[in-house]
């Protein structure tokens, strides 16, 4: 098929402030890259994520690498695991050279997550229509991306994990509830969701944290859609996959924060 059809290979790493999220990406010269192979480890678990690594490093030889991330003391310990004899990856630092307008009061203050989202969904999405995104994760942002292709601007509210340490930490008895127990639930419970009346002290913090998080994001883009037309609704982020179900109009993309790496990357 010539050169023009030839893929590359490309490693995209986030880093955040428990998760290392590592993706294997092939990509076509104007197309979106596309997730071949996805890796989520604790940053905590040291062994693992480095012995993943290097293991990509020996079956992707000449595979090009990015990194960014929130956690700036984890990005250096994971950088001290670099496999020698690979090539050295690029570092996102800022958003200086993104491709991409910023109408926000402080512009380079801006989370790097939100605004890779949007240098993704300016790829994904219908060019005619703006766009909402749902990144939910430590915390879950609500933002928004004229059709201009501007990022807009957003909101910022605690993810489900986050608000489940709060209820346990800043209270005397209620208890933690995990995200892996919150999801299991979930599951369970099929496509109605979670009971909203909890008959112990767990299933109303489930409830609570659960349809506290579907209503707080349909507000949210309800809101931020009012005054514009059709815009479309992208979903990604670790509870992504929990909150799909019920937001049934978003497309879900899991990797766009690790696809906006890989683009924004061509242009430093």
């Amino acid at each position: 098929m010539g050169d023009a059809m030839k893929s590359e290979s490309s490693i995209a790493v986030d880093i955040g402030n428990c998760r290392i999220k590592i993706g294997r990406f092939t990509s076509r010269e104007g197309s979106i890259p596309e997730c071949a192979e996805s890796l989520v480890f604790l940053l905590s678990d040291e062994k693992e994520w480095a012995t993943a690594l290097r293991e990509l490093a020996e079956a992707n030889p000449d595979a090009t690498a990015v990194i960014a991330g929130s956690n700036q003391a984890g990005i250096k310990t994971f950088l001290n695991s670099w496999p020698g004899d690979w090539p050295e990856p690029t570092l996102i630092r800022s958003s200086e050279n993104f491709p991409l307008e910023i109408r926000a009061d402080e512009p380079r203050k801006v989370g790097l997550d939100r605004l890779l989202n949007a240098v993704a969904v300016n790829r994904l999405r219908n060019t005619t229509q703006p766009a909402v995104i749902v990144d939910c994760g430590t915390a879950t942002t609500v933002d928004f991306v004229a059709e201009s292709g501007a990022f807009g601007g957003g909101a910022i509210l605690p993810g489900f994990g986050l608000s489940a340490r709060a209820l346990h930490e800043y209270t005397d008895a209620l208890p933690r509830i995990s995200l892996q127990e919150l999801t299991s639930q979930v599951e369970i419970s099929g496509k109605n969701g979670l009971l909203p009346l909890g008959k112990n002290t767990r299933a109303a913090i489930q409830s609570g944290i659960f349809w506290g998080q579907i209503g707080a994001i349909r507000e949210l883009v309800g809101r931020i859609s009012a005054d514009v037309t059709s815009p479309q609704l992208f979903l990604t982020g670790g509870g992504s996959s929990t909150l799909a179900p019920f937001l049934p109009n978003a497309i879900h993309c899991p990797f766009l924060p690790l696809q906006g790496m890989l683009l924004v990357s061509k242009n430093c």
